[in-house]
């Protein structure tokens, strides 16, 4: 369920009543941690050891994250890759390293982030 938020315009504006959705409640692999710990788990993906089953998940939840975002583009989400990737590092495998699901996950994260740079780099060289 949606947290509600309200903001009031430094010019005097009333106040808005708007939905913010949390992404701890809307994204499937994080949830809320319970109340007596608070906090929030940004990864709660186990691997399953099968590297194409591995990879095949983290890019789909790379595809439901970069949706999400990008319906919700707020402040907040600016700084949930780098929430995720530490949780990311955090549960790393027995022998330190990420498995294929956030290898995955990753390289799809940066193809995204590539086509976008593209984009913004073509149109800033066109604006000058």
């Amino acid at each position: 369920m949606p947290n509600t938020s309200v903001r009031a315009d430094a010019e005097g504006m009333p106040k808005v009543n708007r939905l913010a959705p949390h992404p701890a409640d809307d994204l499937s692999f994080m949830h809320r941690k319970p109340r007596d710990v608070g906090g929030i788990c940004y990864w709660n993906i186990e691997a399953t050891g099968h590297y194409g089953a591995d990879c095949d998940n983290g890019f789909s939840l790379a595809r439901e994250y970069l949706d999400y975002i990008g319906k919700h583009p707020t402040n907040g989400n600016a700084t949930l890759l780098a929430c995720i990737v530490n949780d990311m590092m955090v549960r790393r495998r027995d022998d330190g390293k990420l498995s294929g699901v956030e290898l995955a996950f990753l390289n799809e994260v940066n193809r995204h982030a590539m086509a976008t740079a593209k984009v913004v780099v073509a149109t800033m060289d066109g604006a000058k």
